[in-house]
This record gives structure tokens, sequence and C-alpha cells, in this order.
């Protein structure tokens, strides 16, 4: 089937012969400088930009990503691909979210009348006015157990042949490495603050164990009591009592000795 030729938006590379290949390749170098600078956007933020620039036909382009039996958009360049993506994970199928389970690539002519995805192509071209989608699932190289994908949505009909589905693959591919990066920034991040409440949480019962003669368990308990008293997170009531020294407790837990107080 002949594809309607897409005119090159402004800024945007032409997606054509050898031309957009290297135009591809400069902007995903710039991509990768710039995710290193203090103060620039997130490394899929740049992604799905550098994404919706390169491709001629792009309208909106989003992340996805399944981690522990959830979907959730990393990224996205405008609320639209959001809510495209949202309908997917409501109506539990759709391009991105297929291409995920499937481990596979995706091209529609007109979501409208796509029989695999009837009532979301339906709902996506009647609500948001997008037409055409090409998703890819990201190949991850780390052991998180999550899985991804990258979503390009247009408003024309028909709007990917075959060279825009190989640029995307350029693209997809790339954006595999800096989603694996991205998960991996997290992932130490999460750690460190892990790391972070685990002190304060230690210094808080060292405290209650010297001034109330209590022990580990004890003054665990009395922190967690605490902290549902409060409906504070207890590495919040933990912090507050290393930085002061005062724990302000409504009861004294009874496995802090005796039957429940106030102290």
């Amino acid at each position: 089937m002949d594809h309607p030729s897409a005119d090159t938006a402004p800024g945007r590379a032409p997606v054509d012969g050898s031309t957009d290949l290297l135009a591809i390749a400069e902007a995903l170098h710039a991509v990768a400088g710039r995710a290193s600078e203090t103060g620039s956007r997130p490394p899929l933020d740049e992604l799905v930009h550098a994404t919706l620039e390169q491709l001629a036909a792009a309208s909106t382009v989003s992340v996805t990503v399944l981690r522990a039996g959830r979907f959730s958009t990393a990224a996205s360049t405008d609320d639209q691909s959001r809510r495209a993506d949202a309908l997917q994970y409501e109506i539990g199928s759709g391009p991105c979210v297929d291409a995920i389970l499937d481990d596979n690539v995706y091209v529609t002519e007109d979501v409208a009348c796509d029989e695999r995805w009837s009532l979301w192509g339906k709902r996506v071209s009647t609500e948001l006015g997008l037409r055409s989608v090409l998703a890819y699932r990201l190949t991850l190289l780390d052991d998180s157990g999550a899985v991804a994908a990258l979503n390009v949505y247009s408003d024309r009909l028909d709007a990917f042949d075959d060279r825009a589905v190989g640029a995307g693959l350029v693209l997809a591919t790339h954006g595999s490495l800096l989603v694996t990066a991205q998960l991996a920034r997290d992932k130490a991040a999460n750690l460190l603050k892990a790391m972070e409440s685990n002190r304060e949480i230690g210094v808080a019962m060292g405290i209650l164990m010297h001034r109330h003669k209590l022990d580990r368990e004890q003054a665990f308990a009395v922190l967690r009591v605490a902290s549902q008293d409060s409906n504070r997170k207890l590495a919040e009531v933990a912090s507050e009592v290393a930085d002061t020294g005062i724990l302000e407790i409504r009861r004294w837990p009874s496995a802090a000795g005796g039957e429940p107080r106030t102290r």
C-alpha cells in the first residue's frame, strides 16, 4: 500500500534515506550528551522529544513502563500521549500495551478501524484526534523485571511508512539504553534513600533505648506506634527523634513495658 508523503515540520529532519539516519545519529548523540548535564531534562524526556523532532509525522510521543504488574507512562511530550496511554491501561489493550506483552512492533494505518484494538482505537480517535500509532517494545539490559515501550502517535491517517518504522527502530534501540540507565539510576536512588531511612531509624532507636531503657524490639515498637498515631511515615518520625531527641506520643505501647500509657 502506498503511503502519503509527509512534509517536514519546522525543526524536524526529513525521514528519507541516509540523511534521516545521520540526523537521528546526531540527535541521539546530543541526547546522550545532555543526559549527564546538571539541570537538563531527564533522559527519557530527552528521548521522547528527540523522537518527536525526528519523525516528521509524529504528533505526540511517550514511553510506557510495565513494572510489578502495573503500567505507567514514564515520559511524554504532552498530555495527549499520556491520555492515549492511560486509555490503554484502563482498557487493558492497545498497541503500546501489546508491544510490551507480545515483544513486537505495531503499526496502524487507522486506529478507528483497526480490529485489534477496536474499543481503544475508536475512543482515542474520537476523544484525542489521534489516527495512527507506531509502538516498539524496548529491550532493557538490566534485571529489574521492568519492560518498556516507545509509543509514537500521529493525528494523520496512515502516517508511518517503512522509512519511518526504520527510523523509529533506531530511536527505540537507543531508547532501550536510556530506559535501562534511568531504571538503574532510580534503583540506586531508592537504595540510597532506604539506607538513609534505616540510618535515621537506627539513630532514633538508640536514643529511645538509652533514654527509656528499652531493648531494640521495644524501641522499634514505640516508633511504629508514634508513626500510626501521627499518621506519618516511620522514617519521618525517626528523623525527628534523631534531630531533636524528643518523641511525642499519645500512648506508650505495652511492648515497651506495662500497659499502654501517655509519655
